[in-house]
């Protein structure tokens, strides 16, 4: 693609190069540049793309896109751009043939539920024989293709290229969890969706955003022409406080989603169990019963937000129920562990306040004896967020066990010392216990016949990040192995009690 041709359609570019300057790719970082790509210097989390220009260059970049000024002459093309971030949203678009206009595209933004919600979309499109993608926290599929993503919503050349491979495949249809980051860092300007779906808003990333108002407003972005963005129908849950604000500040049609009326999809009936939920709601197409795998009332949410976005698409009432009840769990997000015990496990990705008290409440309605909670908060993220996630942890549970999540270049101990502020002010039993593996031990060795056992915070997550290494872990893999070696010694201690002849 000629840089010039593409430049006429992205106004207040400085450039400075030859008028057949070709690129033939993008890149934002300077290490995966390859011959003839554009690199665009943007300004991470940690260090500066402009520093890494001429590793750009070296390695074959045609043309550099940069907020300082800068002649490159005659080694490569140079543009000055007012935003970098959104000059690499803009370009990427141009460059990949805006493939989000393509698509049927659905994004989804919130707290909490994004990933799930992602997971029915695509299980509905499979059950009405719709060709899908996907993007969100679990990576990136093409039908079966399963892609790695660094971020929840990729940088804006990584999903444009994605989605434009996805419409190569044979996809019509796509599903894209969006963040607050990546609207408040512009991946997705200027991207077209179908539907725009807000799930909820509570507080979480209070480390990027300075407060709960500018995270609502980041989350705004994806229904507002601020951001570029064209939502055409929005299904926003109405009985999030945020939502009810939202409804009235967008521009387009607006589909509401709530237990109980006014809205357009509520509930007739729930009833929940440890195998599932008996669901039925009521939809501008008629009524809608589900038997879902899935398990608690943040699911419902999940569900009748899939199915506002499903019937906004025009997709029938029989292939969204055939597909919601179709999916049996989501990695990580109330996933059961199963290895033979008599006591329930359940693995959650849940890391904010209102994430686990969701959880917490999902266990409280499930039969149960206690309820033994192992949590922890990340190092380097929002530190408010601890002692009140301790406080809810200690009401809502029989015996806490606090521990490491991920704690980064911060101290554990530092890090349980704020959760343990909050500890001290509930009514359970805790135990600090910095080592992850250790506290799933107690938390398994210690559960009777009954008993739930709920492990927060890491989900699907296979690593534990301390210090600067990225250790391999896994909450599901190290429960079951946990379960496993509980079960065998109980046999072994039960062979040696009755003897060689099977009795004392």
């Amino acid at each position: 693609m000629l840089i010039r041709s593409a430049l006429e359609h992205i106004p207040g570019i400085d450039f400075t190069g030859g008028s057949d300057t070709e690129i033939c790719g993008i890149s934002y970082d300077s290490r995966l540049v390859r011959k003839g790509d554009l690199f665009v210097a943007i300004k991470g989390a940690k260090t500066d793309g402009a520093l890494f220009v001429e590793q750009a260059i070296g390695r074959g970049a045609s043309a550099v896109a940069s907020q300082q000024k800068m002649d490159l002459r005659p080694r490569a093309a140079t543009l000055t751009v007012p935003d970098a971030r959104k000059f690499l949203a803009e370009i990427s678009r141009i460059f990949f043939q805006d493939p989000s206009s393509r698509l049927n595209l659905v994004g989804i933004t919130g707290t909490n539920g994004k990933t799930t919600t992602c997971y029915l979309m695509d299980s509905i499109y499979g059950q009405a024989g719709i060709q899908s993608c996907l993007a969100g926290t679990l990576g990136m599929k093409i039908g079966p293709q399963r892609f790695h993503s660094e971020h929840t919503t990729p940088e804006a050349s990584d999903l444009m290229k994605f989605l434009s491979r996805a419409i190569e495949e044979g996809c019509t249809h796509g599903v894209l969890e969006v963040s607050s980051h990546s609207l408040a860092l512009k991946r997705v300007f200027g991207a077209r969706f179908t539907v725009g779906m807000f799930m909820n808003l509570t507080r979480d990333h209070l480390d990027f955003h300075p407060d709960m108002e500018s995270y609502f407003q980041a989350k705004k972005q994806l229904f507002t022409p601020e951001n570029g963005n064209r939502v055409e129908i929005a299904v926003i849950n109405v009985d999030d406080a945020y939502g009810r604000r939202l409804k009235d500040e967008v521009g387009c049609k607006v589909m509401r989603f709530a237990f109980s009326k006014p809205a357009e999809i509520y509930t007739l009936k729930h009833e929940s169990s440890s195998n599932g939920t008996d669901l039925a709601l009521a939809t501008p197409a008629g009524e809608i019963r589900f038997d879902s795998r899935l398990i608690g009332q943040p699911n419902i949410y999940n569900i009748m937000a899939a199915t506002g976005a499903a019937l906004a698409q025009g997709i029938g009432l029989d292939e969204i129920r055939e597909g919601i009840e179709s999916l049996e769990e989501v990695p990580g997000r109330l996933q059961r562990v199963e290895a033979g015990q008599d006591f329930i496990v359940i693995v959650d990705y849940a890391h904010s306040p209102d994430a686990l008290e969701n959880l917490l409440t999902t266990a409280s309605r499930l039969p149960h004896e206690r309820i033994i909670t192992v949590f922890g908060c990340g190092g380097d993220r929002d530190r408010t967020k601890r002692p009140i996630m301790g406080e809810i942890a200690a009401r809502m549970s029989d015996l806490v066990l606090a521990t490491s999540d991920n704690p980064r270049s911060e101290n554990p101990l530092d890090i349980l010392g704020e959760i343990e502020l909050g500890l001290r002010a509930g009514r359970a039993s805790y135990q600090i216990i910095p080592d992850r593996r250790r506290a799933i031990e107690s938390a398994v060795a210690t559960a009777c016949r009954g008993d739930v056992v709920l492990i927060a915070g890491k989900g699907h997550e296979d690593y534990q990040i301390i210090g600067t290494q990225v250790i391999p872990f896994d909450d599901r893999e190290t429960a079951r192995e946990l379960i496993g070696e509980r079960l065998k010694m109980s046999r072994g201690t039960q062979a040696k009690t009755l003897g060689p002849a099977g009795r004392n």
